[in-house]
């Protein structure tokens, strides 16, 4: 009998049994798969990640990057403890953090200070990268365009779809 509790699929959850009509309902749970998926649907759309830094705005930045890490933090919540995806997020989150960190209150240390700014962005798109990377090869994920940017930059080459 335990043998089929490890032939059931890991994104479903035992709901309820009945005794006697010898019957369960199942609830569909967000695996990992899902939770990846949604990670990289939100990155996509967020140009601190991609954007051209000259014509950023620090602050701008700085409420993408702690936007960021409240997405990642309810995405966390709902991986798999322990797992590598949790533990990738964790390491995203804590890029974030730093980013903002670095930045002081409302962005102050990056006013005037245009070399810091391009150092901790650099720092927190290469963190990403890494990750973002692992992340698409582990779950078989396809980098939307700009995420690619991000991962491949201009000069380097990108593997071909299916090696990611």
């Amino acid at each position: 009998m335990a043998d089929i509790w490890h032939a059931l699929p890991m994104s479903y959850r035992l709901t309820g049994v009945s005794a006697f009509n010898f019957g369960a309902e199942w609830e569909r749970v967000p695996g990992d798969e899902d939770v990846a998926s949604r990670v990289m649907i939100f990155l996509a759309d967020r140009r601190l990640l991609f954007g051209d830094r000259h014509h950023e705005d620090e602050l701008e930045c700085v409420g993408s990057a702690q936007e960021i890490r409240r997405f990642l933090t309810q995405e966390i919540s709902a991986a798999k403890p322990g797992k590598s995806l949790s533990q990738r997020l964790s390491l995203l989150r804590e890029a974030a953090r730093s980013f903002v960190d670095r930045a002081g209150p409302r962005a102050r240390e990056f006013h005037h200070d245009s070399l810091r700014f391009g150092l901790a962005l650099g720092d927190l798109r290469t963190a990403f990268a890494l990750h973002l990377a692992a992340i698409a090869e582990e779950f078989d994920l396809e980098l939307e365009y700009e995420l690619a940017r991000l991962v491949f930059p201009e000069g380097s080459e990108a593997p071909e779809s299916d090696e990611l």
